[in-house]
């Protein structure tokens, strides 16, 4: 078992995320090669490796592609070349013809390492593609051909980091990094011999073709070392000879492709010194940086939320790579470095925001639109909100209604009144901009491992505990500011009215549909808040509100730039494989609040919140179901969910407004032609 390494890379990181967010030439979470512009820009070498795949202390040598599948034995093993090798060959193809380096990152699983790497993630430097080929699988019995590339370091000036202590690299001449176009055939070759270039297409007829004054016999390479290059005579490719077994044609599509003279065992195969050795007299182009500049902060002119401001950054002081966990600036990742870079968003003006709300209203996302006439809609006005009520459908059973989704449209009137939207959004942006009110991204999947991602939005709960993907911790309603508290009063109230007007549009209207009867026909109050902080372009994917500790109602605030909301079928709910499309779309402005009414809409739907501009804060109000905590859960959220006083000024309804509920019981407009309601269980 190799040794725990005490070097460090320049650049590094514990988790691949962070690794994405931080640098510019490495951002796939999944696969081993990531591609810009259909060109290679980063290669990760980790756990599975192929036959003679191999790293020294300049070349590296590793296969493209996947098509691996698990042997007997659980190990993963090629058995085809993969569907998307062919893209990733030409990607490393436009690397190497427009000389463009590639950042390769060593994996602490990487099996051929003569050394354990510290860290999981480690960036050894920038590489140039030197050679592409196909070869033949020879470690399995299937022969699956494979695509190699050949890596060799760029900047050779300087020695690597992870050379073992007795093997110093050291700056040796090479083959002229530029290719020059035969005027014969208008094909490129490489100068690979120091007297003079030649064309070395085989199918040319100025091949081998030189000066005069200069004797074949008497050629020498550019590279102290270098692989011998010779033609086949099947196909008339040209192939070096990168085996020191002997030379064979390495021309995928030719008939003594792989082909070996007698005696050769291919299951033992090495690569050639002479090929291992040979060297490349590359340049490091201008603008590749190994450890990127620190990202830009609110200092030089920008808003603090803009899409460049929530990448990760490379610690200065060591190299780590860390995400923007929190909405105040950078952190490192781990304990033994206390750098932080703040980036504590400026304030954002209500003024941009209506510029916000002006330059989307005549766009098609800004109207409701619903794909089907089964979702029946009304409108009622209450406390100056127009209300409207979208009764949902089972998807597969159209006549029966599961639930409501109600938007209450505010107004700029409404959102200026004290202790309105307007006043949350200004109190929000200053305690946001604090520490002590916690916003922060946290795991969405995978909490803990390399793999952890976290989520894409910031947030913070408040009162009783709430597990959004996973458990997080939750600050008492004690400690919340008084616009966290306002904004819970008001979404009660909302609560109230959707559950109201819910049973009023089945008693009261002749709808053709059926009353689910997991449908409440009471308001439980809430006793929990989750506060979620989004930047620009940020948004929450597709996702449902029904885990089995929440009560039947769920109220979201909208404050800052404007978004769309979505909802589509399950998929899973509707036996299918294929994602639906949405069947109803919505705006979302500042001041607006959504109230999702009834708990089986979120076993058959699923809904997205698609941000429109720079700076949106979302409170979302949920009953948590004591009965389903333990007890020490059940005390602790007890006591966080005790509600404290709050100033007349935030409060909501205000004394004036407290018959709101009778008269919107009178303001009902239906806008469906509907039948008799009825109730099923």
């Amino acid at each position: 078992m190799a040794a725990l390494s005490s070097k460090t890379a320049p650049v590094w990181a514990d988790n691949r995320q962070a690794l994405c967010d931080s640098v510019g030439y490495y951002k796939a979470h999944e696969s081993s090669m990531y591609t810009n512009s259909k060109i290679a820009r980063g290669i990760l070498i980790n756990k599975h490796v192929s036959v003679r795949d191999m790293l020294s202390a300049e070349v590296v040598i590793t296969t493209i592609g996947g098509g691996r599948k698990k042997n007997d034995d659980g190990v993963y093993v090629r058995t085809e070349s993969g569907t998307a090798t062919e893209s990733l060959v030409k990607a490393a193809i436009a690397a190497k013809e427009q000389y463009l380096p590639v950042a390769v990152i060593l994996g602490d699983q990487y099996p051929q390492a003569s050394f354990k790497p510290n860290r999981v993630y480690n960036v050894l430097d920038f590489f140039s593609i030197t050679d592409i080929w196909s070869e033949v699988d020879t470690s399995t019995s299937e022969g699956v051909s494979i695509w190699k590339v050949r890596l060799e370091k760029t900047d050779r000036s300087t020695s690597s980091w992870w050379a073992p202590e007795a093997q110093p690299t050291a700056s040796t001449p090479g083959f002229p990094q530029m290719p020059r176009t035969c005027t014969s055939c208008n094909t490129d070759s490489n100068q690979i011999f120091s007297q003079a270039w030649t064309c070395l297409n085989g199918r040319c007829d100025a091949a081998f073709v030189f000066a005069s004054n200069i004797s074949v016999q008497d050629l020498t390479f550019a590279s102290p070392c270098a692989a011998h290059l010779a033609w086949c005579r099947h196909c008339h490719e040209g192939s070096k000879t990168i085996f020191a077994d002997g030379w064979t044609c390495l021309n995928k599509t030719c008939e003594a492709y792989f082909e070996f003279p007698a005696g050769v065992v291919k299951k033992s195969l090495t690569y050639s010194e002479n090929f291992l050795q040979e060297r490349t007299n590359n340049v490091l182009p201008a603008g590749f940086l190994l450890k990127p500049n620190l990202p830009g902060t609110a200092a030089n002119g920008s808003l603090g939320t803009e899409k460049y401001m929530r990448v990760g950054m490379v610690c200065p002081r060591c190299g780590c790579c860390s995400r923007r966990k929190f909405w105040t600036g950078w952190a490192y990742e781990a304990s033994d470095c206390d750098f932080v870079l703040e980036a504590k968003p400026a304030p954002y003006p209500l003024s941009h925001v209506h510029a916000e709300e002006d330059r989307t209203s005549k766009m098609v996302f800004s109207k409701p639109w619903t794909a089907t006439p089964q979702i029946l809609q009304k409108t009622y006005t209450a406390n100056g909100y127009t209300a409207e009520q979208y009764l949902l459908p089972d998807p597969i059973k159209n006549s029966v209604v599961l639930g409501s989704v109600t938007v209450f449209r505010s107004t700029r009137a409404i959102n200026a009144e004290v202790g309105g939207p307007d006043d949350m959004w200004l109190n929000l942006l200053h305690e946001t901009a604090t520490d002590n009110f916690g916003l922060q991204r946290n795991p969405a999947i995978h909490p803990n491992h390399p793999s952890e991602k976290l989520t894409r939005h910031f947030m913070q709960n408040w009162g009783a505990p709430y597990k959004f993907a996973v458990a997080v911790a939750s600050k008492p309603f004690s400690e919340a500011p008084n616009s966290i508290i306002g904004a819970l009063k008001r979404m009660q109230w909302a609560g109230r009215i959707t559950v109201d007007k819910t049973n009023a549009s089945f008693r009261d209207a002749n709808i053709d549909a059926v009353r689910c009867g997991t449908i409440s026909y009471e308001f439980v109050d809430f006793n929990e808040v989750l506060s979620l902080g989004y930047m620009e372009q940020d948004r929450i994917s597709f996702h449902d509100d029904g885990e089995d500790t929440l009560g039947p109602t769920v109220a979201t605030l909208s404050l800052g730039s404007p978004a769309q909301m979505l909802f589509r079928s399950k998929k899973k709910y509707m036996g299918v494989k294929k994602d639906s499309l949405p069947c109803l779309k919505f705006p979302v402005r500042h001041g607006d609040m959504v109230v999702m009414h009834g708990t089986r809409i979120h076993q058959a739907y699923e809904h997205s919140v698609d941000p429109k501009g720079m700076r949106r804060f979302a409170l979302t109000s949920r009953n948590i179901v004591l009965d389903t905590l333990d007890e020490a859960k059940r005390a602790d959220a007890i006591q966080k969910s005790i509600l404290p006083d709050l100033p007349a000024d935030w409060d909501y309804p205000k004394p004036s407004q407290s018959k709101t509920r009778k008269r919107a019981n009178d303001e009902a407009g239906v806008t469906a032609v509907n039948k008799k309601a009825k109730t099923t269980a």
